[in-house]
């Protein structure tokens, strides 16, 4: 939004996106202009891009649902937080205990790259039944004591 003689940048991004690999390469996109606009690192940025792609592509494999999936955005001096939300079929309770399969196993590596690529991981059973992942990362403080 532009006012008299400032620029102020919004706080979230949304996105609402069909459940199809093919919409997972522009939401990274969308994904890294968001927090490469407020100055974060290209090294965290790309950790917590690399997360949330997991984190939305799963939602595509998984979820079972043709309903939208939700990304929000969202960054503040102190945090950059993505949150992926499906409405499909939810996931186990054990799935924030991840740990990696075994080095010739060919899948079920996506939860423990979120997990090793994020200062911030949760997933949650939505009560509306889905899954919500949340990705993130801390910020580093910048010069005068302010992150991002």
């Amino acid at each position: 939004m532009f006012g008299p003689g400032t620029l102020t940048m919004k706080r979230n991004l949304i996105l609402r996106l069909p459940p199809h690999p093919a919409f997972c390469s522009g939401a990274r996109r969308q994904i890294a202009e968001f927090a490469r606009a407020r100055g974060i690192p290209d090294a965290l940025v790309d950790s917590v891009v690399g997360a949330a792609g997991e984190a939305l592509a799963n939602a595509i494999e998984h979820a079972g649902s043709a309903a939208p999936i939700e990304v929000s955005v969202s960054a503040d001096a102190a945090r950059l937080i993505v949150t992926v939300r499906d409405a499909g079929i939810g996931f186990r309770a054990d799935a924030n205990d991840v740990a990696l399969p075994s080095a010739d196993a060919e899948r079920g590596r996506g939860l423990a790259i979120m997990r090793r690529s994020s200062d911030i991981f949760s997933v949650s059973a939505l009560p509306s039944g889905g899954t919500e992942v949340v990705v993130g990362c801390n910020l580093p403080r910048r010069n005068g004591g302010s992150a991002a």
